[in-house]
């Protein structure tokens, strides 16, 4: 007979015991797989979500606060031989008709046909383009609306130049409209759209473009432009970008190239002769970049910046609220400003010579504001000498000198002028409305553009024109001239990568099969530990057949071949059954992440999405696992002698004293794992945060492997000569636990490592609430949190900033409020399943946070220099880092712990690499990490380099309000009504800080579950070790019954032996895990669920108890005769 044969019949004699092994390995194969199939269903899910928001979407152009023509969508896809749709983006604010439901920071799409080719090519608008608005399903479902039901939609305003410039007018911020809803977009008609690395669903409303760009006066002009995959060949970003290069005009860049007579009027479009031409821009402020290409792109270019001043004085006399131009020196009849003019002198025009008094070589005083942070009016003074006085002719009244300033050139009274600059009326007099309804905006004063630049130069621009003398150079030859040596990427346009970004994102996410394998590894190990004991305990049962075997010729290792192949058929088997049994598990663990666990992945949905590659893995994993396991236990199995194994196990085994080696081993394990355990706490008492706690679970551990190591020596010991005669059942059953010190021991060492796991994992939970209102606490002390859609302009902590945003002053006085710039990106907090690329940014005055010493530092770096001081001092740590100068393009950042750790996967001192809003790319290097903070999700930068590197992000969108628990209700109440229509959403701090700790909270729970589940699957292991052993011992039983000793006294020694064995691995767990929770214990944030805890220790004390009284039960049930016969 083949020795396949052979076990194929072996299986089926001993079949009881196989069944057993074989579920054993099913149960540890299913979930082992089921861990696994977790992990591809989460990132299936992942990738159908990418598909979801880009449909064909390969790159994208985002310009965000920047507009190009949106007819350079269809000069791309020509380039490109692709499918190229322009959208014009905003934020917005929408309602329900009656203002029950409101919605917050939603994204209005306005787009057009070309939009819903790129991505599913299912349009929820039907035919007809014209009006109507579509919501997507998640903000149709926010607002509990239809189609056909009325929503008011607000939206942001977009300006001319930056709102954060005081001349601005901030009258105009958003724009309501009432709609009908016309449909509802659900992820076939591209609902889903998002250039964001989120997998939470963004809150989309959808209008035709043609009819925002309308009303927002952005006639077609977009400011995101999408370009699908070709379906030949790849577009790479490089080819993208050159094909920007070849197809951008002027306009795409915000400039306007037009034509002037000598005397300021309007020639037709291309003039030539002894015109000018002269370069504007939409933005007012032509950027830096640009106006280098600008004045280079002719000899004869004339740069010119002219200003807004408050006041011209001359002596007593002055003129209020006038223009100021800078310009370029030339010896042309283009500028005033001639070549030998200084930068101190000033030529004014005769009007103005009158109107204050003044002549040649006269002081003349500007008074005038300058841009600084939160639209405060920074007012400064500079002096110049009067060089020359002009007539009012020819150039001197040249009106288009003035830019198109919003509220003030297209204004016909001076009084009516619409700017955030205070006006007092008083002070303009009949003489100034006379010149304004004259000569409009024309510049009463010229200086060099040098001195203008000094005065007036900002982040937005250095000039607001450039002219140029017609001789003989066309209009279309400066605009070639101009583009050719500019970038497109200095203007903003530039494509980025975002679906190989997105699929980086995901690939890069968080494991959820090692996640889950890491939250199940008890649960296996324990069904690993149940498949050995109950294979040990077959081949033990078939001891006297193996005796045979080798007695009757049958060599070790052909013996050991054959008891392999059945264990081998035994694992195939289990892990077959496994594998299926593990798509159960799957399934249960993502309704459990649908459901009671949603926290854990933001209430995103998650599908079943089970990989052949990864169930073969699976079930490999298992078998090998088995084989392994079965392997050692029968190398020590086979090598035993024949007659030894003929006989049975022989009783002289039991009693035999252990070496004295084996019985101090146990002894110095205690001993040295102990003082160590003392070694580290005492050495690390200083350690704080995460160190704290990694310390401390370390001495926890040492000190589990100490009360192990105890445990076995007072085993050892029982058996040798320090043993003495026992009176007691009690005694006699831990004498008893002796006779198979490593089954006692297994037992031990199985359910103490559960317990410490179990507490000391659960007992991390963090409770919110708890001293939130210290500053170092993850609320910094702060009461309210807040987000808004449109930014607000203004100082929330000055009277007259909050008067300028109509808020009332009562019962805001004693508060304070630390407002921070958001430039938009990827979600980096652990509410997103993706890895990062481009974490959001926040612009913070560092000096804020550092004076209430907010929040906590778990790790910085070295502090290093600060910026901009001539003494190269060393300073202090903490916000302070955000000031440091780590080199060129390097800028200092600041993130929360889990952003910075699981979001992103980086540490402190790493970089990261990102590219401002002119595509220029500079390093984050983070210097500083935070303890969990309501700061999640975002990396902190200094507001300086902030607005360097985002100068088009205007006001500030994220607030952190500083108000006694006392009045937050009242100040929510009073800034929520007061700045609805900025989409003002306030939060307690403590509620945002609970959703992230929901997450890890949730996690803890789950691994609770799967724990506890593990020990009671441990617990059924102890019963079979029960079972085993009396079943060995049957004999002794009978003996013992023949001489006087009842069933119940028998079962009660038992008991008493195992018993014994249960109450010290439950001890040895929950001291050394007392010891490894000691920061959660003691940390005024700690959640510790004392209940749950308690219930899983007493439900694995309790599940012991039972199957020990089962198993001693059944062994002892029935006749003892034959037993007695064989004693």
């Amino acid at each position: 007979m083949r020795l396949l044969e052979l076990a194929k019949k072996s299986l089926v004699f001993y079949w009881r015991t196989n069944l057993g092994v074989l579920l054993a390995v099913m149960i540890g194969t299913a979930i082992l797989t089921g861990a696994l199939v977790v992990g591809d269903s989460v990132r299936h899910s992942l990738a159908m979500m990418l598909t979801a928001r880009l449909g064909r979407t390969q790159l994208a152009l985002v310009a965000d606060n920047r507009f190009f023509s949106a007819g350079l969508a269809d000069k791309l896809a020509q380039e490109l031989n692709t499918i190229a749709a322009p959208v014009l983006h905003l934020r917005g604010i929408v309602a329900n008709s009656d203002g029950t439901k409101r919605a917050n920071k939603i994204e209005v799409l306005g787009v057009d046909d070309h939009f819903f080719s790129v991505g599913a090519d299912r349009n929820p608008f039907g035919d007809d383009f014209s009006e109507g608005i579509v919501l997507n399903e998640p903000l149709a479902a926010r607002l509990a609306v239809a189609a056909g039901d009325e929503v008011v939609l607000r939206i942001e305003q977009p300006s001319l130049m930056s709102r954060d410039i005081p001349i601005t007018p901030d009258s105009d911020l958003s724009i309501a409209f009432r709609f009908v809803v016309k449909g509802i977009a659900g992820g076939a008609e591209f609902g889903r759209f998002s250039l964001k690395a989120n997998q939470i669903p963004p809150l989309n409303a959808y209008v035709p473009m043609q009819w925002l760009q309308e009303k927002l006066d952005r006639t077609a002009q977009a400011n995101i432009l999408l370009a699908a995959g070709d379906t030949n060949e790849s577009i790479t970003v490089e080819r993208a970008n050159e094909a920007i290069k070849k197809c951008w005009q002027p306009a795409d860049a915000g400039l306007e190239l037009r034509s002037l007579d000598r005397q300021g009027g309007s020639l037709e479009a291309g003039g030539f002769g002894d015109g000018w031409l002269e370069l504007r821009s939409r933005r007012i402020f032509i950027d830096e970049s640009l106006a280098e290409a600008a004045i280079n792109a002719a000899d004869n270019a004339v740069g010119i910046l002219t200003y807004f001043v408050n006041e011209l004085r001359c002596g007593d006399r002055s003129a209020p609220y006038s223009m100021v131009t800078a310009m370029g020196q030339s010896a042309d009849s283009n500028s005033f400003i001639a070549m030998d003019i200084q930068d101190d002198e000033i030529i004014i025009n005769q009007w103005l010579a009158e109107d204050i008094g003044a002549d040649v070589d006269d002081l003349l005083e500007l008074t005038y504001f300058i841009v600084s942070p939160m639209r405060k009016l920074e007012q400064q003074k500079s002096t110049f000498r009067i060089r020359r006085i002009l007539p009012m002719e020819g150039l001197a009244i040249d009106a288009e000198l003035m830019p198109d300033f919003p509220g003030l050139a297209d204004v016909e009274n001076c009084r009516d002028w619409d700017t955030s600059i205070p006006i007092d009326l008083d002070k303009i007099s009949k003489r100034d409305e006379d010149y304004w309804d004259k000569f409009r905006g024309t510049p009463k004063a010229f200086i060099t553009l040098k001195a203008g630049q000094a005065m007036w130069a900002n982040r937005y621009g250095n000039l607001t024109a450039v002219r140029y003398s017609l001789r003989g150079e066309s209009k279309e030859n400066i605009a070639d001239k101009i583009l050719g040596a500019s970038d497109p990427a200095s203007v903003g346009l530039y494509f980025q990568p975002v679906r190989a970004r997105g699929i980086k994102a995901g690939d890069e996410a968080t494991d959820f099969g090692q996640l889950f394998l890491g939250l199940s590894m008890f649960l296996i190990a324990a069904a690993l530990v149940l498949m050995g004991l109950l294979f040990v305990f077959g081949v033990e049962n078939r001891s006297e057949q193996v005796g045979m075997l080798l007695a009757v010729g049958f060599g070790p290792k052909l013996v050991r071949r054959l008891l392999l192949i059945e264990g081998s058929l035994l694992a195939v088997l289990g892990a077959i059954a496994g594998t299926a049994a593990g798509l159960l598990y799957t399934r249960a663990m993502i309704y459990g992440l649908s459901t009671v666990w949603r926290a854990a992945v933001s209430g995103s949905a998650i599908y079943f999405r089970a990989k052949t590659s990864t169930l073969f893995v699976g079930a490999s994993a298992g078998v090998i696992i088995c084989l392994i396991a079965i392997w050692l236990t029968l190398r020590k199995q086979v090598s035993r002698p024949a007659r030894e194994l003929l006989v049975g196990d022989l009783k002289w085994q039991f009693f035999a004293a252990a070496p004295v080696s084996k019985r101090r081993f146990g002894l110095w394990t205690a001993v040295i794992a102990a003082v160590a355990a003392v070694v580290l706490l005492i050495l690390m008492a200083a350690a704080e945060g995460t160190a704290a706690a990694g310390v401390f679970f370390a001495a926890g551990a040492l000190l589990l492997i100490a009360g192990l190591g105890l445990t076995q020596f007072l085993l050892r010991m029982l058996t040798g000569r320090w043993s003495k005669p026992v009176t007691s059942l009690a005694g006699l059953g831990l004498r008893n636990a002796t006779r198979r010190c490593g089954r006692s021991l297994a037992v031990v060492g199985l359910l103490a490592c559960g317990i410490f796991l179990v507490v000391a994992v659960g007992a991390n939970k963090h409770d919110p609430l708890a001293n939130a209102h210290r500053r170092d606490s993850g609320t910094g002390g702060f009461a309210i949190f807040g987000e808004s859609t449109i930014a607000v302009l203004h100082d929330l902590n000055t009277r007259t900033g909050r008067e300028s945003m109509g808020l009332d002053d009562s019962g805001l006085e004693d508060i304070e409020v630390v407002q921070l710039r958001v430039h938009e990106g990827d979600d980096a907090s652990c509410l997103n399943l993706n890895r990062a690329q481009t974490p959001s940014l926040l612009g913070v005055q560092p000096e804020q946070l550092k004076r209430r010493g907010a929040f906590t530092f778990t790790k910085t770096i070295q502090p290093r220099t600060k910026k901009a001081t001539s003494q190269r001092s060393v300073f202090g740590a903490g916000w302070d880092l955000l000031n440091a100068d780590y080199g060129e393009d390097v800028v200092p950042a600041i993130g929360d712990y889990a952003t910075i750790v699981w979001a992103l996967g980086k540490s402190v001192g790493e970089t990261i690499e990102y590219s401002d809003e002119k595509g220029r790319t500079f390093r984050l290097r983070i210097v500083g990490m935070l303890k969990k903070s309501i700061l999640q999700g975002s990396l902190l930068i200094a507001e300086d380099e902030f607005v360097r590197r985002f100068p088009s992000e205007d006001g500030y969108r994220m607030f952190l309000v500083d108000a006694s628990a006392e009045k937050a209700d009242k100040v929510t109440g009073i800034l929520s009504a007061g700045l609805t229509d900025f989409g003002l959403a306030l939060t307690p701090a403590t509620t945002r800080l609970a959703q992230f700790n929901a997450v890890e909270n949730t996690y803890l729970s789950i691994f609770q579950l799967l724990g506890g589940l593990g020990l009671i699957l441990g617990s059924l292991g102890l019963g079979l070790v029960v079972l085993r052993n009396v079943l060995d011992r049957r004999g002794e039983l009978a003996m013992l019954r023949a001489v006087g000793f009842g069933k119940v006294a028998l079962k009660r020694m038992v008991f008493y032996e195992h018993g014994a064995l249960c109450l010290c691995g439950l001890a040895c767990g929950v001291v050394a895990a007392l010891v490894a929770v000691g920061p959660a214990l003691s940390s005024p944030a700690a959640q510790v669920p004392y209940l749950s805890e308690g219930m899983i220790i007493l439900a694995i004390g309790i599940s012991g108890a039972v199957w020990i009284w089962l198993a001693t039960a059944f062994a002892l049930s029935g006749s003892l005769l034959e037993a007695l016969r064989n004693e």
